[in-house]
């Protein structure tokens, strides 16, 4: 099994070198043949990503009876709230949205997104496989992938020179070099581990062969303090202890001006991150940036990756022309127009994203110089990274919650107040009972809990129940108390 997997991630390789080198995108492949829409129709359009009146631009030359309108409404958790509080108010939504893969879940569960596969079932065979089955449920599709965050190591070639530091190929090796850089520069770190980003943890896990949700034909099975996720966390709280690593919190003004000062000699990122994560921040002296492979647990094992983040494009129950609003999702991640402005850098009017369209991965841009890169040619290791990431990673519709706690213990266990095995061991215990009380059917258990939970941390809506069931027990045994009482004195 590894063998044929080696196998496959090579064969996508020599093809990605095939394809870049040799002939352009629309001489590469074939479109997919798209339907005729001549209604007009005026759809609205929520994102983040960079440059949206380009592609909307590049939209219409096919389609100028399709009028898409895109306000500024955020990023992340602002969209998503706005977006939560539309479904429940039950007008508000757009028509099409960009939704995190791990929000998915969440979203088809509130139904507020719609199964759209009537329209978009034919452009299956245009996706990265594990991208599609994140969009799916059974035989439903509930969005078009747009882009991907396989993980690959960033790091700073000046700073690795400067130190002597070689670029770690297995965790064991970042530890070591970890180790050795911050002997020689006790004020720098190798990297951070932000223990507010659920997203970061989560892809690391999936590296891993963590698997910590499971739907299965019974009910959900809960695993998040599984062996293979202590193993990571375990890595990460270690290296935090010996202050070679830094626990912080990322995404806020704090963050921004470390990566801007050069406070890390390197980052676990994403497809995405030296676009939108490393490139907005840093500072002359410190815009030194390359990318390598993602260290792996086994030195001589396959080569194996996760995923952290990436969208898709779904389209809301609330939507007038759902017809013509998932046209539009499936064109501006299928058409070679669009995908050209995905992997266009956003200096240069694109996206600058790592597309979830198998075809996309390989245009030649992807083998261009990349900008955020101090110009290396990153394309390759994105390229091995995609074909290396497991394709069975299941997503909660609680990630809200599982984050939030993921926030809430971990940050404990940095500050020393627990250890990273009861951070796990209660964080199972919290999601666990959250699915139960949200109506879930839970019909396994993670690892056995090193501690017990006390009543008083469980902040889930559980509680109330907890309390209400206590009450009602202690009446039951005080009457029958009193009724023997009285049969005794009778």
């Amino acid at each position: 099994m590894k063998k044929r997997r080696v196998i496959v991630t090579l064969l996508v390789l020599c093809i990605f070198f095939l394809t870049t080198t040799t002939t352009s995108f629309a001489e590469a492949v074939q479109q997919p043949t798209y339907p005729k829409y001549t209604k007009n129709a005026t759809i609205t359009w929520w994102t983040w990503t960079a440059n949206p009146d380009k592609v909307i631009a590049a939209f219409n030359k096919e389609y100028p009876n399709i009028k898409v309108d895109h306000p500024l409404i955020g990023s992340g958790n602002a969209e998503y709230n706005k977006l939560t509080t539309a479904i429940k108010a039950g007008a508000g939504a757009p028509d099409v949205v960009q939704i995190e893969y791990q929000y998915i879940p969440k979203f088809v569960d509130t139904g507020g997104i719609l199964d759209i596969s009537k329209y978009v079932k034919q452009y299956e065979t245009y996706f990265q496989p594990w991208t599609w089955n994140q969009v799916k449920q059974g035989s439903k599709i509930y969005a078009i992938p747009e882009d991907i965050g396989p993980l690959a190591l960033l790091y700073r070639p000046d700073i690795f020179e400067k130190y002597n530091l070689a670029v770690p190929k297995t965790w064991d090796e970042f530890a070591t070099e970890a180790e050795k850089l911050h002997k020689q520069n006790p004020d720098m770190y190798m990297s951070y581990f932000p223990v507010n980003d659920g997203g970061f943890i989560t892809g690391l896990l999936w590296q891993a062969g963590a698997r910590p949700f499971t739907k299965a034909s019974k009910g959900w099975e809960i695993n998040l303090n599984s062996p293979e996720a202590k193993k990571v966390i375990n890595f990460w709280g270690d290296l935090i202890k010996k202050g070679v690593v830094h626990a912080t919190n990322d995404w806020n003004p704090q963050w921004q001006s470390n990566i801007g000062r050069g406070l890390y000699a390197s980052v676990s990122g994403a497809a995405w991150s030296p676009t939108y994560m490393i490139q907005p921040y840093v500072k002359k002296g410190t815009d030194n940036w390359n990318a390598a492979d993602i260290p792996q647990w086994e030195a001589n094992g396959e080569f194996v990756d996760g995923n952290w983040g990436g969208s898709t494009n779904a389209v809301t129950t609330q939507s007038k022309y759902p017809e013509a609003a998932a046209l539009f999702a499936a064109w501006i991640n299928t058409s070679a127009a669009a995908e050209k402005l995905d992997v266009t850098d956003t200096t240069k009017g694109g996206r600058g994203q790592v597309p979830g369209n198998k075809y996309g991965i390989q245009q030649s841009e992807m083998n261009a110089p990349n900008p955020a890169l101090k110009n290396q040619i990153s394309g390759p290791i994105y390229a091995k990274a995609a074909a290396s990431v497991d394709t069975s990673y299941q997503w909660s519709p609680w990630t809200d919650y599982v984050y939030n706690q993921m926030t809430i213990e971990f940050t404990k266990a940095a500050g020393g107040e627990q250890t990273w095995d009861q951070a796990l061991d209660n964080l199972q215990n919290e999601v666990t009972v959250f699915a139960k009380s949200a109506g879930y059917k839970v019909v396994s258990k993670g690892a056995e809990s090193s501690t017990k939970q006390p009543l008083a941390a469980l902040n889930t809506p559980a509680l109330p129940v907890v309390i209400i069931l206590v009450v009602i027990a202690l009446i039951i045994w005080f009457l029958k108390r009193r009724q023997t009482s009285l049969e005794i004195e009778i």
